[in-house]
């Protein structure tokens, strides 16, 4: 506080503030020293087992068309029950569900030579446009391809083999068996 003397020159107040208790003064030093640990850390964003910083790249990822919930126990999806193949020789087990008709016929070749005639030819030679330019696929109607089984077809378009691209999340369960009937028909063709 400012006051006056008689020659009127500002002078400080001789009156003092009031000292905080100590008790006040050491919770707030401990408040701030814990504040100031937290933001001046290791900046891995841990303090023991507790998590209190989440970055971007620390985080659960998920696959694409993947769903993050786990689905409950025993229910079959929307779409139907999807094989489980986890390999060529169970692979080669399945049975064709698709039977081959006039009306799958058109389906099959749609997909075949959207999915399959770039690499392959339209008339699964190995003749197909990516075949001059890269490596030559193989010839789908020679008499090894005549002889493998529908399932183990199926799984080379569902995770493909060697350099070619699985098509998994591309064509449905029932596509697949469609471009396996429509393959079957270019073999019985030659």
């Amino acid at each position: 506080m400012v006051g006056l003397n008689p020659d009127n020159i500002p002078v400080a107040s001789s009156r003092r503030c009031p000292v905080a208790p100590l008790h006040r003064f050491s919770v707030f030093s401990v408040v701030a020293q814990l504040l100031f640990m937290l933001g001046c850390g290791n900046d891995n964003g841990e303090i023991g087992n507790y998590r209190y910083r989440s970055d971007m790249h620390v985080q659960p990822s998920y696959r694409k068309h993947e769903d993050p919930r786990t689905p409950v126990k025993n229910t079959v999806p929307v779409k139907g029950l999807v094989e489980a193949v986890h390999d060529s020789s169970s692979a080669a087990k399945l049975t064709n569900p698709v039977k081959p008709a006039p009306a799958n016929a058109d389906s099959g070749r749609f997909l075949y030579q959207a999915y399959c005639s770039p690499c392959h030819g339209l008339g699964a030679k190995g003749d197909g446009l990516v075949a001059a330019k890269f490596q030559v696929p193989p010839d789908l109607t020679t008499r090894k391809y005549e002889k493998a089984p529908d399932g183990y077809i199926y799984y080379v378009i569902r995770n493909g083999h060697l350099i070619m691209p699985p098509h998994y999340e591309a064509v449905s369960p029932r596509e697949r068996w469609l471009v396996v009937n429509h393959l079957r028909a270019l073999q019985r063709q030659q």
